[in-house]
This record gives structure tokens, sequence and C-alpha cells, in this order.
């Protein structure tokens, strides 16, 4: 078992377009307010299994493309001042945690929350982060959930999805992993911790990515985005963040595929503001 908790160097920081090669097993079984799509009709999805052949020749070209950034440099844990009692927050998770093409982790969605939260609560908020670039849900609970110390928190953000898009994998299968990995890290940090499940990014505004490919990997990442809203209905206090439906070329690092800092300072507005009913 390897611990790997938010690494400076992470060979696992390109995105994982080589998964793009093979589907998993499964495969053929101002963000809050943005309007909820239709559900997608399964043929869409998998009639795009047809296309892999294709799919895998684009997705090795934008791999060779696409540069590898690093993770953030440290801290990955923080306090912001306040008065009372602190919010502890803990953010686990794919690059988006791990900070991959941000400066520092204070960039991260974790401290942006901490600072919304202590913003509009007057009380000091403690963020930390345990992220695994290029982890799937299922890698998260076979790597990150083993190194998961028993410390209490008010507020668990679970950010996944993007690497569930590239490996395809089945949104049955996506949300069963979700519900399995919340479930765990609440016993080690506490049952009554609230959750908020970060939304599934849109794939196919990235700009690194180009159509067909970005295409059935948008209509992957919605398919994946319906399956976790209904874990709203499987665990309590627990809300799912849906997206924007495009996120803007400004909004990315310069390998157009993680996002910069200004999105998280904006995406942590979004989690604290979700997340406020159930603190």
């Amino acid at each position: 078992m390897r611990c790997a908790i938010v690494p400076s160097a992470d060979p696992c920081s390109a995105p994982r377009f080589s998964a793009m090669m093979t589907p998993c097993a499964g495969a053929s079984d101002a963000f809050s307010d943005a309007p909820v799509s239709p559900g997608l009709p399964l043929s869409r999805l998998f009639g795009s299994l047809a296309l892999l052949p294709l799919l895998a020749l684009q997705a090795q070209i934008t791999r060779r493309r696409v540069p590898r950034l690093a993770s953030a440099k440290p801290p990955h844990h923080g306090t912001i001042a306040g008065v009372g009692r602190p919010i502890r927050i803990l953010a686990m998770g794919e690059s988006s945690v791990s900070g991959i093409g941000l400066a520092s982790g204070e960039e991260t969605v974790a401290a942006a929350t901490a600072r919304s939260l202590a913003r509009l609560t007057n009380r000091p908020a403690t963020w930390r982060t345990q992220g695994r670039s290029g982890a799937t849900v299922r890698e998260g609970i076979d790597y990150l959930l083993p190194c998961l110390a028993s410390e209490p928190a008010d507020l668990l953000i679970v950010a996944f999805g993007v690497n569930d898009v590239m490996a395809l994998r089945s949104p049955s299968r996506f949300a069963d992993d979700l519900k399995e990995f919340i479930s765990t890290a609440r016993n080690r940090i506490g049952s009554e911790a609230a959750v908020v499940v970060g939304g599934v990014a849109p794939v196919h505004s990235f700009p690194a990515l180009r159509s067909p490919l970005s295409n059935v990997l948008g209509w992957w990442a919605d398919a994946l985005q319906a399956a976790a809203e209904g874990l709203s209905r499987r665990l309590p206090r627990l809300v799912v963040e849906r997206l924007p439906p495009r996120l803007e070329p400004e909004r990315f690092a310069v390998d157009g595929f993680h996002t910069n800092a200004g999105a998280h300072a904006l995406w942590g507005e979004d989690i604290a503001a979700l997340a406020m009913p159930l603190l």
C-alpha cells in the first residue's frame, strides 16, 4: 500500500488519455444555479463505443500534445482566522484536490472553501487536502482511504469524475464507488460530517480536447453527473454540486485540461454556499 498524499512532483499529472484505449469493466452497463440537462439516451453512450478505435488514436495524440504540470507546492493544510469553534474541512479526490497547475496549496479548492466559510460565518476554518492525480473513485478507495487519519472533520469535499470519464466507468459503478468512498471516509472522520460531492466537470469544454473525443467524453460526463446526483437520496447530510454546462477557456491552466487558481476560487465559493445549510 502506497500513501500518495498530494506529492510535489506527481508522475500521474498528465491527463489519463491512455485509459480511452479500452473501457473499464462495467462501461457497457457561478455554479450551483446551472440548468439541469435532460438525461442522456443510452443509445448515445453505447453508440460512442463504436468510435473507440478513432478515439484511442485521438487520445494518444492529445496525450503527447498536452504538457505535464506539477502538483501544487505546500502547504497542503492551513487555518483561516475567526472567532469560535473552527470549521474543519477535508478535501479528497483527484488532481483538482492535489492542485495540478496551481502554484500553492493555498490556491486549491480546499483553501478557497475555508476562506469562503470563514467569511460567511466569522468562524475560523481549518483545511487539509488528500489527493491523487489521475485517480478514479475506485483508485481513491484503494490508495487514498488507507492513508486517511482518524481525525474529525465537519465538512468532507469529494472531487472525482474526470478520470472516471476517461476510463469510461459506468454510471452505476461510479455512483456505487462514490457511496463506498464517502461511507468509509465518514467512518474515519465522523458519521455526521457534511459532504459536498463536487460536480463532474464539463469535459467537452476543455480546451485541450477536440471533437469527436470531447463530444463523447462530454456525454459520458453528463451520465456520471446524473448518477452522482442520486447519492443525495442514498446518504444523509450530502449535497451534489452541479457545475456550469461550460467552462470558459480563461478558467484553465496552460495545459488546457486542469483549472486555474481563479476557477478554484469560484469553486470554493460555490462549495461553501452548498455546505452552509449542513454546518
